[in-house]
């Protein structure tokens, strides 16, 4: 009993002691918000800040008056556009004092002011469309240091927020690649992808970097982790860089078998049948890839990129058999490289119809433009006004 008894009396002292410990300045400002008079409490916290900036109870109360304040700003600003913010970087200012505040006093509470945790948390999701608006103006330094704050906050919560966590850490990593500093663009990356969301272009992102450096066991192993975590409804470009690994790997088999399954899958989506035909194409299943891209312009006679398609399926058949005619005079069997030139020359004729075709509906596609050219000089065939013209420019380049 009396142990219990002495117990309380200390509680009571350390209770006291944590009272007295508060600068007596703050109770204006707690006051003026209990009034709602954010002008007020703006500035007895400012006064108050100057001497105690040590103070956890300080820093706790100075977000909380800033992060009113900041409402009250933007609320005159929505009524009169003409108004001039008095502290721009009050929810800024707000975000570093919560966290400030915390790292003082982990247990740190006070009645009727918004805590350290929910307040990172509040002043994160405006800062997030603050970062969002440097990089629409490309200020990607400002936008990095923004996101390292929303970053900071939404860790005081990793897993309730990993979705916000991951986006941030994908919008940074964009930052740092056009400011071409490709460590940082790299271990962004890595750490959106650590958090196993399901956000596609983390992992197309980290591919990328992979496939530039050669290395066709990180490429595989991301694709795995992609396709644990990204549902099929967002997994159609998964599905395309599942075909270019194929590809790269020279597994013919395996890609034809994806880029069918892909096709089977998504047989009404264009932009699908795109990605399928142009592999099919590369891998030289000509016949197979006809026959798709006749399915897509069945549904879009006039699409550019599969009337591209199409050029391009018999363009390299056609240099197939130039290959095929090169080897036989090689080997002095003239008789065969010449048939293989004339059967090269014939599918040519074909190819310069689609190509024609896709030149009329877009003109200024630089690889398009350079093969039409060459299919029709070797077919000595007349060439539209402005087509030499053109390619030359790309030579000067």
């Amino acid at each position: 009993m009396k142990k219990s008894f002495l117990l309380l009396i200390l509680v009571l002292i350390a209770a006291q002691y944590l009272i007295a410990q508060r600068p007596k300045c703050l109770e204006e400002p707690i006051l003026s918000l209990g009034k709602k008079d954010y002008i007020g409490a703006k500035r007895y916290i400012d006064e108050c800040f100057k001497n105690n900036e040590s103070s956890a109870d300080a820093h706790l109360v100075r977000a909380n008056v800033l992060v009113y304040y900041y409402e009250y700003e933007f609320d005159r600003l929505k009524r009169d556009p003409n108004y001039k913010l008095k502290e721009p970087d009050a929810i800024i200012l707000a975000n570093e004092s919560f966290y400030r505040a915390l790292e003082l006093k982990s247990d740190i509470k006070i009645d009727g002011m918004i805590d350290t945790k929910e307040g990172q948390l509040i002043t994160a999701d405006i800062i997030r469309v603050l970062a969002a608006d440097a990089m629409s103006n490309k200020d990607y330094r400002k936008a990095i240091k923004l996101l390292n704050l929303v970053i900071r906050s939404y860790r005081v919560d990793p897993k309730g927020n990993a979705i916000f966590l991951a986006y941030a850490f994908l919008d940074m990593s964009y930052c740092y690649k056009i400011l071409e500093d490709n460590a940082n663009y790299k271990k962004n990356l890595l750490d959106a992808a650590k958090l196993n969301m399901a956000v596609p272009d983390i992992y197309l992102g980290l591919y990328d970097i992979y496939k530039e450096e050669q290395d066709t066991v990180k490429c595989g192993e991301i694709l795995i982790q992609a396709r644990k975590v990204v549902p099929d409804s967002l997994s159609i470009d998964i599905k395309g860089y599942e075909l270019d690994y194929y590809a790269m790997l020279g597994d013919t088999a395996k890609l034809k078998a994806a880029s069918l399954k892909m096709y089977e899958q998504y047989k009404d989506n264009i932009e699908v049948i795109k990605i399928v035909t142009m592999y099919l194409v590369n891998n030289r299943e000509y016949s197979l890839a006809e026959n798709i891209i006749n399915i897509g312009l069945d549904m879009a006679p006039n699409d550019f990129d599969l009337l591209q398609q199409m050029t391009y399926r018999y363009f390299y058949e056609a240099v197939d058999y130039d290959n095929m005619c090169e080897e036989r005079k090689k080997n002095k069997k003239w008789l065969e490289a010449q048939t293989y030139l004339k059967k090269a020359n014939e599918i040519l004729e074909t190819a310069v119809i689609w190509a024609e075709k896709a030149y009329k509906i877009k003109q200024d596609d630089k690889k398009h433009n350079i093969m039409y050219l060459q299919i029709l000089v070797r077919l000595d065939k007349s060439i539209p006004d402005g087509l030499k013209e053109k390619v030359d420019s790309y030579r000067k380049q």
